[in-house]
């Protein structure tokens, strides 16, 4: 079954949403300049999330003090670094936390998959997305990327496709990439930051029509 990751959630309706559709992980941005961050101290949103769904932690070039109060208060399951972290600060904050790490890649063609192989032996996973600007951290919606492109990586470790999806492109993107995990973000929102339960719905059932 594909694994979906719906990121961005800030809100406890929109996460039970989540858990009625058996979504595999709800993302949880802690990064202040996005306006999609959350509070880490909104403790009955990660209540509710806690045992019913995948708890993913997205930072973004975080201090380690920063981490550990995320990690004490909301326990994440996966940690996702959208930033510059070098494969050396992957390394650190694995070996700190002990939680699991998916690292964000910028795909702009097969040269990418260079940089991929340096985190091939540190991280848990990668999350391959469209390119990495500061409108992107920000929240803002960004375009896909060559979706043929990531049948190119032959390494061992699982990843999700990201950047720029929707339910008028998912079933395209999965075809051309071969994925078997997807994220998404802005495509199953109204407007930046308000999720639409009527776009999720969408999304999810076209990645799940694949099966039927």
């Amino acid at each position: 079954m594909t694994e979906i990751k719906v990121c961005g959630i800030t809100k406890e309706d929109d996460l039970l949403r989540l858990i009625d559709l058996n979504v595999t992980w709800a993302g949880f941005v802690f990064y202040k300049d996005s306006i999609r961050n959350v509070d880490y101290n909104h403790k009955s949103l990660f209540e509710v999330a806690r045992n019913k769904i995948g708890i993913v932690g997205l930072f973004v070039n975080p201090k380690n003090e920063f981490i550990s109060k995320i990690v004490q208060k909301v326990k994440p399951d996966l940690i996702q670094l959208h930033g510059s972290e070098t494969p050396g600060r992957c390394n650190e904050i694995k070996k700190m936390f002990g939680i699991p790490i998916m690292k964000a890649i910028e795909v702009k063609n097969s040269e990418s998959f260079k940089d991929v192989y340096e985190y091939e032996e540190i991280v848990d996973r990668f999350l391959f997305d469209s390119k990495l600007t500061m409108q992107k951290l920000q929240g803002n919606k960004t375009n896909t990327l060559n979706w043929e492109i990531l049948k190119k990586y032959n390494g061992s470790k699982k990843w999700m496709l990201a950047g720029g999806l929707n339910h008028r492109n998912i079933l395209e993107a999965i075809k051309k990439s071969n994925s078997k995990n997807i994220d998404v973000s802005s495509g199953v929102e109204s407007s930046p930051g308000v999720k639409s339960k009527e776009l999720i719905n969408k999304f999810i059932y076209k990645i799940r029509s694949l099966k039927s």
